[in-house]
């Protein structure tokens, strides 16, 4: 068992994944299509609209069945966001799936889009897509690296597009920190994590940014994007990654715009911190792990297993960690946020994430 392999199949997966978010998000009569609001189930309490797309749905079933068909140990304990149900504007609910028939999945996403064959078969031409990804440049680690574990004791969260409501909206706003972006295309990630099942320990993750940088197509006179990868994998003491600290002097804390006031006004008051309000869950415990924020601090519950997992393995692969915030504050203890039971899917007592230990250390005794 080597976690190298796993982790190329799982840079592929979000890669794929950012296409199929790029293609869905660039093709206006598409993205008309595909939008539609979850229902009060599935949808996130903090949002008065929260909405899931057909590229939701359709990325984490790729993923599930592109890694699940390379480690079929896996394919069980592969778990995501979305409902795969998905209802046309007929009326009519139909499952979205990917198996090895792409007739399948043509078909399915046909009905979804109402009969649009020219939509449903640029749709499936990215999700059978061969993806090429340049392995060198993302500096992965050269020699194999065994698991302790086999394939039947890894779970998997996916969140297909962590930022669903600003890869709807799109509208970018900057913070003062030219690198800090407030919402926009920039705050949406593919957050894949990989945990061990009988500890409930994060040990690889990968944050694919779809829209991290964007270029001009000279021919076809339009904007286009492409992304940027970011990976963390620790197997016990071995520790691995591909981020460049880009670290300020600044003393940044970033958090949501809807924190409650206490912690705004205690982080910025007594901790001294220049407090910055971003979208994203992934995005902000991203910009920890690169070094271009120092806290990232939600007192609310309103974050889940997929949206922390991927980033959390990152952060473990920096000596940092995510705890529960409440946990932490009432007890002074440091409890990591744990993958151990599955059908727990929300962070119920908040998140501190720190990317040094130390500073966490400072903040209890604050």
């Amino acid at each position: 068992m080597s976690a190298i392999n796993l982790l190329r199949e799982v840079l592929k997966a979000s890669e794929k994944a950012a296409n199929i978010a790029r293609v869905c998000r660039q093709n206006p009569i598409l993205f008309s299509l595909l939008v539609q609001e979850k229902s009060k189930d599935e949808s996130n309490s903090r949002f008065a609209h929260d909405f899931k797309t057909l590229a939701d749905c359709l990325i984490q079933e790729m993923i599930k069945h592109d890694i699940g068909k390379q480690f079929p140990e896996l394919r069980d304990n592969i778990r995501g966001e979305e409902n795969a149900k998905f209802t046309n504007t007929a009326g009519e609910s139909i499952i979205v799936s990917v198996t090895d028939d792409p007739g399948n999945t043509t078909k399915a996403l046909e009905k979804i889009l109402n009969g649009d064959k020219v939509s449903a078969a640029a749709l499936v031409d990215e999700v059978y897509r061969e993806v090429e990804i340049d392995f060198e440049s993302l500096e992965l680690p050269t020699d194999s690296i065994p698991l302790d574990n086999d394939w039947s004791q890894l779970g998997i969260w996916i969140d297909p597009i962590d930022g669903t409501a600003e890869y709807i909206k799109g509208e970018e706003k900057l913070t003062k920190y030219s690198n800090i972006v407030s919402s926009g295309l920039k705050c949406c990630t593919v957050l894949i994590g990989v945990y061990e099942t009988c500890k409930g320990t994060p040990i690889l993750g990968v944050i694919n940014q779809p829209f991290a940088e964007k270029i001009s197509n000279q021919e076809e006179f339009r904007e286009e994007y492409r992304s940027k990868i970011f990976w963390g994998l620790s197997v016990g003491d071995l520790k691995f990654n591909n981020i460049a600290s880009q670290g300020t002097d600044a003393r940044i804390a970033i958090l949501s715009p809807s924190e409650q006031s206490k912690y705004v006004e205690f982080i910025r008051n007594q901790l001294k911190y220049d407090v910055v309000y971003s979208s994203g869950a992934g995005y902000k415990i991203l910009k920890i792990a690169t070094g271009e924020a120092e806290l990232f601090l939600l007192s609310k519950g309103t974050t889940y297993k997929w949206d922390t997992c991927a980033p959390q393995a990152i952060l473990r692969s920096m000596n940092g960690d995510l705890f529960d915030l409440q946990d932490t504050l009432i007890n002074k203890s440091v409890k990591k946020i744990s993958y151990l039971d599955h059908k727990v899917t929300r962070n119920i007592g908040g998140l501190i994430a720190y990317q040094n230990i130390d500073k966490l250390r400072e903040f209890l005794k604050l």
